[in-house]
């Protein structure tokens, strides 16, 4: 089982010969040594590709967070849509060129799933790692509190192969996986943009925030 934020913050991996979460996966390859971003990308594009493919949840998952009820989900999953207050990595190419930039690798817990064709949600990866574990904690307690800088309409065409749907129980240790990709792309070039770039302007407007109550109610083990 997940091991927690305390976790995150070490960067060590969960000794427990038991499940191993995508996180402890991931660090447990880099065999202790640095890597960089790309690398963490790849990494997780790799552990991603062996969870079971779900693509006939998405109307029953919605019939319940319409109710404001959920069963805790409990496993990674790969989706071809997304479902109203879930946590999802994917691969992203943004429609509207004129944007000062976007993040290619978006890490999006979902506060409206429109339809089959967009989705409207919060990038964590627009928050500092400190910022980003206080957001989600929050959002694991039921509360959304996230500057409106993070949030951010998405085309479902435009996500490039399959959603990885995060377990639960794994969201506390997925949420600093370094796998940020923020870009300007100028006339069909791409020019990459720092993270702390990116958490300079989010901290620049973090009062002027979203909240409220998340759209389902988790279940805490």
């Amino acid at each position: 089982m997940a091991t927690g934020f305390a976790s995150i913050q070490r960067n060590t991996v969960n000794k427990d010969p038991g499940y191993k979460t995508l996180f402890e996966r991931v660090s447990a390859k880099t065999g202790g040594d640095k890597k960089s971003l790309t690398w963490y990308r790849s990494a997780v594009k790799n552990e991603a590709s062996v969870y079971k493919k779900n693509f006939k949840r998405y109307l029953k998952d919605e019939r319940k967070d319409s109710g404001g009820l959920a069963k805790q989900q409990d496993m990674n999953e790969l989706r071809k849509y997304t479902t109203t207050g879930h946590l999802y990595m994917f691969e992203y190419k943004a429609k509207m060129r004129w944007l000062p930039y976007y993040d290619r690798f978006p890490l999006v817990y979902v506060i409206k799933s429109v339809n089959k064709h967009e989705f409207f949600g919060a990038n964590l990866h627009y928050l500092s790692p400190k910022k980003r574990i206080i957001a989600t904690k929050k959002l694991m307690q039921g509360r959304i509190d996230i500057p409106k800088h993070c949030f951010h309409k998405y085309l479902t065409a435009h996500v490039d192969g399959l959603l990885l749907d995060l377990a639960a129980d794994e969201w506390d240790t997925a949420i600093l996986l370094p796998t940020a990709d923020f870009v300007r792309d100028i006339n069909g070039l791409v020019f990459p943009i720092t993270q702390e770039t990116v958490w300079e302007e989010t901290d620049e407007k973090f009062y002027d925030k979203i909240t409220g109550k998340t759209p389902i109610k988790r279940i805490s083990k």
